[in-house]
């Protein structure tokens, strides 16, 4: 199967929010596989071998083909020892278990689960397209911590037999303030069937994580889901994912509304920022519960259903500006920091698909052809670092995605308004 493909105008997400400047999505992450191997290969123990004894930042590819479940193990310092698809999406492999540190998993078509053991670190799990297993990626541990992990710009597509991620006791190890990375994928399909099927499910405990840039829509899921830890989980940033759609189909008969976003206690560092959480249908809620909170920002993002049951994270450590709520906030949750609007005025709420990687013959044809976003509200200055410019006004930034050498009329944007955007388009198809 071939990874997901983009399409020919970017349809990235185009929920524009003219009501107010703030929050909107940031597209997945996209990245043509780079071309060049050290070696490649045709078997998965040949692959295996060459791993093990791989330089730093070497890459062994292995051809097209169907494989078996891999095994990969790494122990070297220094940059990571890739091991990639020769030919993007085009080797399929029944699934992997990785141990050790300092690899990566690269560019396969994935149909069983990755499976993550105690003490493994500096793990990145990269455009690879998920489905079937178990979880998608398993962090298979409920004592020792997994550390520095990364899953970047992979597609999970469910459903699973239970999550997309199961991200058990995670940690930053090298100081460098992310103990768990999950950027730029995509969910959908992850379907409740009676084993509480979450997109990302976090138990245990961890320190961390970073849950950026994500792209979850027709799914039936606790999008980002914390809870059962034993102690105080540490440092947790969502920011710049866009959550739509949560009312899919249940793949078990009456399984019920999850809550799209339900973080419990005991917490502290919490940071969301610059979301689009938009799921009336299901009325699925955004929401913090249990007690035990430290600092809370809530930040600039477009929530429909703002909920809690307990008044615990809304203490002296909590703040909220910026904010559109869908429906006043409800039970304890604090009304401060949130404006009312019903019905926001996205711009183009037909078209927010949106791929997770792309191949690179795919990458060379988006990049020979004018691409175009306008994004009016509240979007990350690094959010389009090759692509973009960003056109300050207080309070709000108006960024517009095109090709670099498209020609571009810095007036319209700080207007704001819908008409003023479009004259900053070109070559639309």
């Amino acid at each position: 199967m071939a990874l997901p493909r983009s399409p020919g105008r970017l349809a990235i997400a185009a929920l524009v929010l003219v009501a107010a400047c703030l929050a909107a999505p940031a597209p997945t992450l996209a990245k043509p596989a780079p071309s060049h191997c050290d070696a490649t290969v045709g078997s998965l123990d040949a692959a295996q071998a060459r791993v093990r004894s791989a330089g730093p930042g070497k890459v062994i590819c292995l051809k097209s083909g169907s494989y078996g479940r891999l095994s990969l193990g790494g122990g070297g310092k220094g940059a990571p020892v890739t091991l990639r698809a020769a030919d993007a999406g085009k080797a399929t492999i029944d699934g992997a278990t990785l141990t050790g540190s300092n690899i990566t998993l690269e560019g396969f078509n994935i149909t069983d689960e990755v499976t993550l053991r105690p003490g493994d670190n500096h793990i990145r799990i990269q455009f690879n397209y998920i489905t079937g297993g178990y979880m998608g990626v398993n962090m298979w541990t409920d004592d020792v911590p997994i550390s520095d992990l990364a899953i970047v710009g992979n597609r999970f597509v469910g459903p699973f037999g239970e999550d997309g991620i199961r991200a058990n006791r995670y940690h930053d190890g090298d100081g460098d303030g992310v103990g768990l990375l999950v950027e730029g994928n995509e969910f959908t399909n992850i379907r409740e069937n009676g084993n509480h099927s979450d997109c990302l499910q976090s138990v245990w405990v961890g320190d961390h994580l970073i849950f950026r840039r994500n792209y979850l829509h027709d799914n039936r899921c606790q999008g980002f889901f914390i809870k059962d830890q034993a102690s105080t989980v540490n440092n947790v940033v969502a920011e710049d994912n866009l959550f739509l759609r949560n009312d899919a189909a249940c793949a078990q008969a009456g399984c019920g509304q999850p809550s799209i976003f339900q973080l419990f206690g005991p917490m502290s560092g919490l940071i969301v920022r610059r979301n689009t959480i938009w799921t009336p249908g299901g009325e699925s809620p955004t929401t913090l519960r249990d007690p035990g909170w430290g600092s809370v920002t809530i930040d600039s993002n477009v929530i429909y259903r703002p909920w809690s049951d307990t008044s615990a994270p809304f203490g002296s450590g909590y703040s909220a500006t910026n904010n559109i709520a869908g429906k006043t906030p409800e039970g304890t949750w604090p009304s401060t920091g949130f404006s009312v609007v019903a019905s926001p005025a996205f711009a183009d709420p037909a078209h927010d698909d949106r791929p997770a990687v792309e191949t690179e013959a795919q990458a060379d044809l988006d990049a020979a052809l004018p691409l175009e976003l306008v994004v009016l509200g509240g979007i990350p200055r690094n959010a389009f670092p090759a692509r973009a410019r960003l056109l300050g006004a207080p309070g709000c930034l108006c960024a517009v995605l095109r090709h670099p050498r498209a020609p571009l009329s810095p007036a319209c944007c700080p207007s704001r308004t819908p008409a003023a955007a479009q004259r900053c388009w070109s070559g639309r198809r």
